[in-house]
């Protein structure tokens, strides 16, 4: 109780030098956050758009294919080893497909059955690279008048994740680096406030551990503080944003997002913010004390 008495009593000696290490703090861990949570999102819906069909053949208006005829194409398809998932989908399907998505327009529906609808079948692949040879088999089959190819959406996708990713790692280690050295200075500043006491502390023959703590302590508070608060404002920066994120993001089952992933999320802004406080208050510490000695 008497160690944290003290570390008190210093958070309360420097009011101010401590705000600004946790704001610095709070801005590199809500940094953190927010990348966190667009690079969750962004894997969610490359895992979506990966998993729905990604080439879709249709076949002429108001036919449907027989029994036969989706067999030898599911055959062919399965034979290259590269088929992953394979639906077909009757004109009767189409249309009852067709009345939902336009449920709220009577007029659409009176001008379409599906006499004029076409049938389709579905398809994705285990890899991106498998689509082209599962388009090409598609392409060559009876009554096929039009080949939908989603390949050029996915890839788009992955290297924009990709580019969010590079750009998140480069300010997430500049953030970084930038709290462990404003922790560092103004650690550094209080040791310095605070030399005769030090000096005094060591000729009654305290350890240097003793007299590190306190500056350790502060920097893990610094952290801790600053991880809980960039944890707060991100989790109601996402609460704000909900509903328009759900309304642009349509059919994408990507929210709300489950309670347990932001508990991990503070869990995780914990733990990080915890070691950039230690890390410069140990550094602090370390440093400025040889030049008290």
């Amino acid at each position: 109780m008497t160690f944290i008495h003290k570390t008190w009593i210093q958070l309360r000696r420097s009011p101010f030098q401590g705000l600004a290490a946790v704001m610095t703090t709070t801005l590199t861990l809500l940094v953190i956050a927010i990348f966190a949570l667009i690079s969750l999102g962004s894997i969610q819906i490359l895992q979506y758009f990966e998993s729905a069909p990604q080439v879709i053949a249709f076949f002429t208006p108001g036919e449907d294919l027989t029994d036969t005829q989706i067999s030898n194409i599911r055959a062919q398809l399965a034979a290259t080893g590269k088929l992953n998932q394979f639906r077909y989908v009757s004109t009767r399907e189409a249309e009852a497909i067709y009345k939902e998505k336009n449920k709220d327009n009577p007029l659409l529906l009176e001008l379409v059955d599906y006499k004029i609808l076409p049938a389709s079948i579905e398809i994705s692949a285990n890899q991106l690279n498998d689509l082209a040879g599962l388009k090409a088999i598609l392409q060559t089959q009876e009554g096929v008048e039009d080949v939908v190819f989603y390949e050029d959406i996915i890839q788009s996708l992955q290297n924009w994740i990709s580019s969010v990713e590079k750009l998140g790692a480069i300010a997430i280690a500049y953030l970084t680096l930038e709290s462990i050295l404003v922790i560092l200075v103004i650690i550094g500043l209080q040791i310095s406030s605070r030399r005769e006491e030090i000096e005094i502390l060591k000729l009654l023959g305290a350890t240097n551990w003793f007299i590190k703590k306190p500056f350790i302590v502060n920097g893990l508070m610094y952290g801790l503080v600053g991880s809980f608060l960039a944890w707060s404002v991100s989790y109601i920066l996402l609460l704000y944003a909900t509903p328009f994120l759900a309304n642009w993001l349509g059919d994408i089952p990507l929210l709300p997002v489950p309670f347990w992933v932001m508990l991990s999320l503070l869990g995780g802004e914990l733990l990080l913010g915890g070691l950039i406080g230690t890390i410069g208050g140990l550094t602090a510490s370390n440093r400025f004390l040889k030049e008290v000695d």
